[in-house]
């Protein structure tokens, strides 16, 4: 994106510029009344490619790349228990290690049981006896779970049934939203994409494993009493009424997706994408309660 800004701006300065080429008045009253624009596209290009240096220098650290991967592993269904056992010993800054545990425990649906006390014990004899809270606190929120040898992982159905994992992202035409990670898509985002299709059929039965309950309503004005609208029912799926009430122009409608608590960076990046492709029916809005990250989340424990 910013070798094709650059380019563009390169032409425009080149077109104009170019003594071979006679200009009249009106080339040249056009080109003094985008200066302006010119300068301001120019500052925004120079601010982004200062912003991509400072992240590319952070993300070619070996310590952020062993720990993408090893988050990357997890999602993939890999149980990293020595890897989580090493970096405590080693005295990772806690929360990193907490982030690693949470996500090993809900996507492996536990912390296997002869690691679970093993991890526990080695947090707190190495952080401190007051992160028994935090892991308390993370247990009870159901973060941090121990898992019995007959249990199963709802994350590993949801991961195959939603193509959460994606392997042949393009990075020169990206095509789908897990571009944002370089693979993996997040499972709100994928929510979202589902609901354009309608819940029914393959669908309707992987939501069984996520906790709660789905209520697919259509909402109508005046408003119906909730009862009523979940016999009713939804008589076609989002992307099919974005197709029938399109706007002038086919100006797209307006999707409100809400979080209930907090939103991730990730999650914005990867709506953001689906909104700027042509072939989503909508035009998103995001609300949540705040912004988070996995150490934030985490620092709230604390408290």
């Amino acid at each position: 994106y910013l070798q094709t800004k650059a380019k563009t701006l390169q032409e425009s300065h080149s077109n104009f510029t170019d003594r071979e080429k006679t200009k009249d008045l009106a080339e040249i009253h056009q080109f003094v009344k985008n200066i302006p624009a010119f300068n301001q596209s120019l500052r925004a290009l120079s601010n982004h490619i200062h912003l991509a240096e400072e992240i590319k220098t952070h993300t070619e650290e070996s310590s952020f790349r062993l720990q993408w991967q090893t988050e990357r592993s997890m999602l993939e269904g890999e149980s990293c228990y020595d890897l989580l056992e090493e970096w405590i010993s080693c005295q990772y800054p806690v929360y990193q290690v907490l982030r690693l545990l949470c996500l090993q425990s809900m996507t492996g649906g536990g912390i296997k049981s002869s690691k679970f006390d093993v991890l526990r014990v080695a947090v707190v004899q190495t952080y401190g006896f007051e992160y028994l809270l935090v892991l308390n606190r993370l247990e009870k929120v159901g973060m941090l779970k121990r898992r019995d040898w007959m249990d199963t992982s709802p994350f590993s159905t949801l991961r195959k049934q939603m193509f959460l994992i994606n392997a042949d992202v393009n990075p020169t035409e990206p095509d789908d939203a897990s571009y944002v990670s370089s693979g993996y898509a997040p499972l709100s985002v994928r929510l979202v994409q589902g609901a354009m299709k309608g819940w029914k059929g393959p669908n309707l039965e992987v939501l069984k494993e996520l906790p709660g309950r789905l209520v697919d309503v259509r909402q109508t004005s005046p408003p119906e009493d909730f009862a009523t609208a979940v016999k009713k029912g939804v008589p076609q799926s989002l992307g099919a009424w974005a197709e029938a009430f399109k706007g002038p122009n086919n100006r797209k409608p307006v999707l409100l997706v809400v979080w209930v608590g907090p939103i991730t960076f990730m999650e914005i990046a990867a709506l953001r994408f689906l909104n700027q492709r042509a072939s989503f029916p909508y035009h998103i809005m995001m609300c949540a309660t705040k912004i988070a990250n996995g150490a934030t989340l985490l620092q709230n424990m604390t408290k």
